[in-house]
Parts: C-alpha cells; structure tokens; sequence
C-alpha cells in the first residue's frame, strides 16, 4: 500500500514537472490558437527563425506577404540565407538602401525569384499563390507532370497559362497549399503569412525534391548557423502619406528599424535659394527644403520640417525663340535632416520631362471676327515643376487689336527662362524606395506629433 502511494506521488511530482517544463515551452505568440488549421506549420517556421514574429509578439496569420519578405523566408528555408553575396541585383527599383536588399541580391544571385519584364523586382508588391506555385515548381527537381491533376480543383481555369505546368508540378510534390476549401485553389489571391508557414513547411520536409543548384552546401548550412544573424525586421504598420492628392503612391511601411517610403510618393518641397535656368551651370547644387514635417495620415512623423535635398544640375538646354524653352535637368540624389543624418533620396521633378526645370509655354489659338480682325493672341508661360497654383515669371499675354498685331504677339513671344524665389514650391516624386533608420548609426528615433490639415 505505502510502495502505491509512493509511486502515485513520484507519478503526480513528474507529471507537474513536465507540465511546468511544456509551459516554458509554450509558444510566445498569442494569436494563433493551437487548434488553428495552420498552427502546427506556424510553430515549425518560428522556431526555427524562418518567419519572424512582428514586433508587439504576434504572428498574424493573415496577414499578406510582400514579395521580399518571401525571398527571405525562401532563402532561410533552403539554408542561403548567409551565401556570400558575389554580384549586384540589375532591377532599376532595388538600391543598396532598399529593405531587403541583401535578400534579394542572394535571389538574384541563385537565380530563385525572378524580376518582371519592366526589370522591377518589386520587393513591396504582395506575392500571389501563383507566384509562389511558380517558385516551388522552378526550384523542384524536374519531373514529368501529367495537368490533369488540376481537374478536381474548381477553380483551374483560373490559372493563367504560365502556371498551369509549374501548379501540376508543385501539386505533384505537396507544395501547395488550399485551405479552407480542398476543391479551390485561389490561384489568383494574395498569399497570406499562414499559407507561407504551411509552404516552407512542407519545403523543408521535401528538401531531397530541391534541385541542386537551389541547396545549400554543407559549409553554407554551418555559416548559416555559426554567423551572428542580422536584427529582424519586423513591419509594424502601413501608413499613408497625404502630400499630394494625384500621387501614384502614398504608402511608407513602418518597421521596427525604419520608416521605407516607398517609390512614386510625390512631396512638396521649396527652393532654398533663389533660382534663375539662365544662370545655371552644370554641376551646380540646387538645394530644396521641405517646409512643414511631413506626417502620415496615422499620425507618424516621417520627414521633420527644415529637412533638405540636394540636386545636381545634369544638362542644360538653352533657351530658344518660337516658344522653345530654357531647361534645366535635375538628379535629386540626398536628403540631410536637420540633426545632420543623411539617406539616399533618389527623385526627380514632377514634369513632364523627368528632372526638368522650364518655363513652359503654349498658344491660345487665334480667334478672329468675320472681317477677319484677331480677337486675341495669347502667349502664357507657366513653370512645369512648379506648384500647380504658380504662374511663371515673365508671363507674356498679347491683346491685340488687329489680326497681324495678334500674330506677332502671339507666335513671336521669346522663351523665358525659369525663375523662383527661395520658399517657392515644386512637387518632386521619388523614383526609388527611401529607407529611413532608426538604428544604430543614427538613432533618429520616429516620433508622433498631431496631424496637420493642409
């Protein structure tokens, strides 16, 4: 009787023991329940530090997946990401400032997710289940496929005809995913951080189905471990801008390490300096400074006020008569806030001539009396580059009395050159994501400040 009670109480004592060991255990995100469809995948990829947690702890599950956060979950899966970079990545949108950047060269370099045929890679653009059916199905072993394995999806014909090989494919090897429904694939749709969980998952399990040149040797697999890992980055927040109405873009994603704005974003900013195109000289510095800070819609504060950008003059075209205009071409290349910090801010002026200063000019057409008198002629000039609300300077308007008065005014007005007083505005769009640290170097820490009403 005493030897059952004294195992009875080992029994209950280990029992506690493991209880309290599983609870240190315990996964550290909340938000994914353990009897979630993908819960059992979501654990494997953030134990082992495929997938990062974002930075409050949680995992989201439902949350979308931009395309360079894929590449760099790929990269770790497959044991990359540490293989020394040896070249530089050509997509005219992809900077050594862009978020993301060392992953997507080590793709590039590998040859694992391709660019568009507009050679963007597009690293915020959010990954779709085609693309990522085509990237398990480039980086397989080949295989012969027989696409009739798509008929007992409903959805097939959904797929686009460049994907119907490489979905039969990673069908064929398991890698794919298709909840809720077994019977739909959602080809087209947005593939969110559960669904990424259950792919890289299930990739890591079928690692002998990877094709060689997409392996990681022995020593890369060790490096990869051995080496001290980069901080993570974690997207806290998308925000919107609201500098200008007609903007193409108005996101900048705020992380745990930076504010990324996010290319096609147009900002208002002033000349610093009085400005004259018949003076310019190339090689000279033009610097704009931006007047008020500039704050998203949600209320971060991105850019501060005082903050300025340096251009260079790049060519000049001198001005001309019949209505051809002085131009000036700028390269905005440098943003310094007002503490001294400096970022890469690749622009352009807003024109119709990427970069150009000009003073631009057009005819009102003549309109004339049935005497064949000349009602008006009309030559206007307004400075292209500048605020939409700003006449030029040195605007020539004819109101002549008679019809050879009209033509002269009208078609023999010289160009004008393009002149700004310092505080006058132009629209600048940026032509490459910028990346704002609050990092080590810098520590330019984002603040929160009221939103102001333009």
């Amino acid at each position: 009787m005493d030897i059952r009670k004294k195992v009875t109480a080992l029994f209950l004592t280990i029992t506690m023991m493991l209880s309290g060991f599983s609870a240190v255990l315990a996964k550290s995100y909340t938000d994914v329940p353990d009897d979630y469809w993908a819960a059992e995948e979501i654990e494997d990829v953030v134990t082992k530090n495929i997938v990062p947690l974002f930075g409050d702890g949680t995992y989201r599950p439902t949350a979308k997946v931009p395309r360079v956060e894929w590449t760099e979950w790929l990269l770790r899966a497959l044991g990359l990401s540490q293989a020394p970079i040896t070249s530089e990545p050509d997509y005219s949108d992809v900077t050594p400032a862009t978020y993301g950047y060392p992953s997507i060269a080590r793709s590039d370099q590998f040859g694992l997710i391709y660019g568009y045929t507009d050679g963007e890679f597009k690293p915020q653009r959010l990954i779709t289940k085609n693309e990522t059916a085509s990237i398990m199905s480039h980086i397989t072993k080949d295989t012969s496929v027989d696409t009739s394995v798509l008929n007992q999806f409903a959805d097939a014909d959904q797929i686009p005809n460049w994907g119907i090989i490489p979905f039969s494919k990673a069908i064929k090897y398991g890698l794919y995913v298709n909840y809720p429904l077994e019977t739909e694939l959602n080809p087209n749709r947005e593939l969110n951080r559960a669904e990424a969980a259950v792919l890289l998952a299930r990739l890591m399990k079928a690692l002998n189905l990877v094709d060689e040149p997409y392996k990681a040797s022995a020593e890369q697999q060790a490096a990869a471990v051995e080496e001290p890992q980069e901080p993570s980055e974690y997207v806290l927040s998308v925000e919107h801008l609201q500098e200008y109405a007609k903007a193409v873009v108005d996101r900048v994603n705020i992380t745990n390490l930076r504010r990324i704005i996010l290319a096609k974003n147009v900002f208002r900013v002033a000349f610093a300096e009085k400005f004259n195109s018949a003076k310019a000289q190339l090689g000279d510095v033009v610097t704009f400074y931006f007047k008020k800070d500039v704050v998203t819609k949600e209320g971060t504060l991105v850019i501060p006020a005082n903050t300025k950008l340096y251009a260079t003059v790049e060519e000049l075209r001198d001005k001309k008569w019949l209505n051809k205009n002085s131009e000036v071409y700028l390269h905005i290349t440098k943003m310094v806030f007002p503490n001294g910090n400096e970022y890469p801010f690749i622009a352009r002026v807003l024109n119709n001539k990427e970069g150009v200063l000009s003073e631009n000019r057009w005819l009102k057409p003549l309109e004339y009396t049935i005497a064949g008198a000349a009602i008006g002629g009309t030559a206007v000039g307004l400075p292209i580059g500048a605020s939409e609300h700003r006449s030029g300077e040195g605007m020539a308007i004819g109101f002549p009395t008679g019809a050879g008065v009209g033509l002269a005014a009208g078609w023999l007005t010289p160009g004008v050159n393009f002149k700004a007083h310092p505080g006058e505005e132009v629209l600048v769009e940026l032509k490459v994501d910028c990346s704002l640290y609050n990092d080590y170097t810098t520590h330019y820490q984002t603040t929160t400040t009221t939103i102001r009403e333009d």
